[in-house]
């Protein structure tokens, strides 16, 4: 006989489990009955197996019960030595398979539809049953068996399907390169050059003890302190617009960190 869906998302049991099994059944014979619904075996498929390969005519008992999948969950969730991930990624599996039928074939079945819901019935932390939640709904299928089946954790299955973090520098770790080794900040400037070139001419003018035009030259005293002024001012205003541009760095900042939590917080849900 087949294998009811819900029976199958428990793990097979090991060869050395399964002769143990065949020994328990040679020398006791079947304690429990095989139940079965629709003609595939709902519980006890190693059972099943391991009379067949005996020559034991199984007892077979057709489930009569509202809720198959509490039924499974129950009897084999925790009679197995099962880890808390493995548990959760079963719970979670056999909601799926749950939401995939046609609301008709399934009026009876017991309700998983929250991450409360389904870590009470699994037996762990809600937290657990969230990452066990991502794990089937976002993995291949052939991960989400590796974790039920013991071959893989479920905190490894989690790390290789989620992407790694956008490494944000710090402020500390950012490092402008100048020419001569000039302040960043100092470069800001630069194409203030002319006018600066400008002033320092008239510096070398007004000092030059050479001829007529000493500190005595009133028209020159006068065009260096308006280029001084002029100079002065931009300064100023480069100063504000620099100020502005690290508020501005800053909220862009604060909002990349606001979206980046966002996101994290969606694909844990």
């Amino acid at each position: 006989m087949e294998l009811h869906p819900l029976c199958t998302f428990f793990p097979r049991m090991s060869d050395e489990e399964f002769s143990s099994l065949k020994v328990s059944l040679q020398n006791n014979g079947q304690t429990h009955p095989i139940f079965t619904l629709g003609g595939m075996i709902l519980d006890g498929g190693n059972r099943y197996r391991a009379l067949c390969e005996l020559g034991i005519e199984p007892i077979m008992v057709e489930y009569q019960g509202l809720s198959p999948t509490q039924f499974v969950l129950s009897s084999n969730l925790h009679r197995r030595h099962l880890t808390q991930g493995q548990s959760a990624a079963i719970v979670s599996a056999s909601q799926g398979w749950i939401n995939a039928q046609p609301e008709s074939q399934t009026p009876n079945h017991l309700s998983l539809d929250t991450a409360a819901a389904r870590a009470k019935q699994s037996g762990v932390g809600q937290r657990t049953q969230q990452l066990a939640d991502k794990l089937v709904k976002e993995a291949p299928v052939d991960l989400v068996n590796e974790v039920i089946n013991g071959k893989k954790s479920l905190n490894k299955a989690i790390k290789e399907i989620t992407p790694p973090k956008p490494v944000v520098p710090k402020s500390t770790d950012i490092v402008v390169e100048s020419e001569n080794n000039v302040d960043p900040i100092l470069s800001t400037f630069e194409p203030q050059q002319p006018l600066i070139n400008s002033v320092n001419n008239h510096v070398g003018v007004v000092t030059d003890e050479d001829g007529d035009t000493g500190l005595n030259s009133l028209d020159g005293i006068q065009r260096l302190t308006e280029l001084n002024k002029a100079l002065n001012a931009r300064i100023i205003e480069l100063t504000l617009e620099k100020d502005e541009a690290v508020k501005s760095a800053s909220y862009w900042k604060e909002q990349y960190l606001v979206l980046e939590a966002s996101l994290n917080k969606d694909r844990v849900e």
